[in-house]
């Protein structure tokens, strides 16, 4: 496959899975529970398409990552949309890991402010807890309320944002 064409393709796939998170809340919003379902697993399928298309692909022309930002929109969409359909969802799960999550976030993007020429690693781990956490919407809409599988996956989801906050604690950083 020509790379340019790569590129363009998971650019594509890319904006398409930030592009329906408007659809994905409108039917969220107006409880379309199979829309939000179908609509939501073929978003998440653009993720582990681009990522086939974009290891194929020449380089972005900007050293942003653009795949990394889509992810967290998508993430955080995912939680708007937990909130809007399952009643309970931020009191009795979200709660606990949120200061956890943003005081990493929060690092983070200092980090990326303060040193932008530092890369930010895709670790494997990272990819695997992604589609893991692609699962928890459609699995709590088709088989309701499952404790075990909501803590699973958040502390999933949480243990790689510690192991790339770790990594960027650790790495060594340009002089500024």
């Amino acid at each position: 496959m020509d790379t340019t064409r790569a590129r363009k393709i998971a650019d594509a796939l890319t904006w398409t899975r930030i592009w329906s998170a408007v659809p994905i809340t409108l039917c969220a919003w107006y409880e379309l529970r199979g829309w939000v379902l179908v609509l939501y697993i073929l978003a998440a399928l653009t993720d582990l398409a681009d990522g086939y298309f974009g290891r194929r692909a020449i380089p972005p022309e900007k050293d942003t990552d653009f795949d990394g930002r889509a992810d967290l929109v998508f993430s955080v969409m995912t939680l708007v949309w937990l909130w809007m359909l399952i009643p309970g969802f931020v009191e009795s799960y979200w709660i606990p890991y949120l200061p956890v999550l943003l005081v990493m976030e929060a690092y983070m993007i200092i980090v990326r402010i303060r040193w932008p020429d530092i890369e930010i690693p895709h670790f494997q781990f990272g990819r695997v807890a992604m589609a893991i956490f692609c699962l928890l919407l459609p699995v709590l809409l088709v088989f309701g309320d499952v404790p075990w599988f909501v803590h699973g996956i958040l502390v999933i989801g949480t243990a790689s944002k510690m192991q790339l906050a770790w990594h960027l604690w650790n790495c060594d950083k340009p002089a500024v």
